[in-house]
């Protein structure tokens, strides 16, 4: 699940009818990794003074060889000016680029082409303390039986000005991957069994998702902070699943919500008092 840098190329893997989710575009044309990866150092953009004031929070394309949008919530601006206008500035390089391929194809086949579509959105997940959790979500249509959709969860050190990840704040991230697998696959088999209406069975779910998730993949995999019932503090973290990733393309994309009391005993002492409550979850 590696999250790409702006290039044109970019629409070409994102676009697919079927495959790969569409990611959203890193801050720095550094790959992150998930909780496996490493720290960036100073991540987030420096933006030019007074500037960021005139950055508009959403943008729009719309003729007829391509629709797009993006939209980066007032939250996000509030706390992370800087990384909310670079995130604006990338979305509309995107945009840019794939109405360029939509502009060509449409003049080589028009009898066969279909207007291309673009969304997307980022917004404020979780804050607490210096640290904040963001989520991009990106639909992209560019012919073909369907569309596609992904999510990304990224988490940045605000007083640090850079991009962490879950392994950056716990003493011992296998152990605590160890301890979150179980209740991430049987959390999985309930989302999926309730998804079902009652028509599959959880224990078939669950071992569908053991056969498609390990310590391993879900240490790469995206992975952001949720929010808690408790104030300046995150309930936990939220695993995102694209589609075709643990189950079909018609079940849609699935979030996995591991409760904080799950791997609080991993955290970097630092860290500590940043974790407490119960996660709030969407409903």
């Amino acid at each position: 699940m590696l999250k790409l840098a702006v290039s044109a190329a970019l629409s070409v893997l994102i676009l697919t009818g079927c495959g790969k989710k569409a990611e959203a575009p890193d801050v720095e044309p550094t790959p992150a990794t998930g909780i496996s990866g490493e720290a960036q150092p100073a991540s987030e953009p420096v933006a030019e003074p007074g500037s960021l004031a005139d950055v508009p929070h959403k943008a729009e394309v719309s003729n007829e060889a391509f629709v797009g949008s993006v939209t980066v919530d007032d939250d996000l601006f509030a706390v992370a000016p800087a990384l909310a206008a670079e995130l604006m500035k990338d979305g509309k390089g995107r945009m840019a680029a794939m109405q360029s391929d939509a502009e060509t194809y449409k003049e080589a086949d028009p009898e066969y082409f279909n207007a291309y579509s673009l969304s997307i959105e980022w917004t404020l997940a979780a804050k607490a303390g210096d640290l904040i959790s963001i989520e991009g979500f990106t639909s992209a249509y560019t012919g073909g039986a369907h569309g596609n959709y992904g999510t990304d969860a990224r988490i940045y050190d605000l007083a640090g000005g850079k991009e962490v990840f879950l392994r950056d704040l716990l003493a011992d991230p296998d152990a605590a991957m160890q301890d979150a697998l179980p209740v991430v696959l049987s959390e999985i088999a309930r989302l999926r069994s309730e998804k079902s209406g009652g028509s599959g069975s959880e224990a078939t779910f669950r071992g569908e998702a053991a056969d498609a998730v390990s310590v391993d993949s879900l240490m790469e995999g995206e992975i952001g902070l949720v929010a808690s019932t408790e104030a300046d503090a995150f309930g936990g973290f939220v695993v995102h699943f694209a589609p075709y990733e643990i189950a079909s393309y018609a079940e849609g994309a699935y979030k996995v919500v591991v409760p904080q009391t799950v791997f609080h005993q991993f955290l970097k002492p630092q860290y500590e008092d940043l974790f407490a409550g119960e996660p709030v979850t969407e409903e």
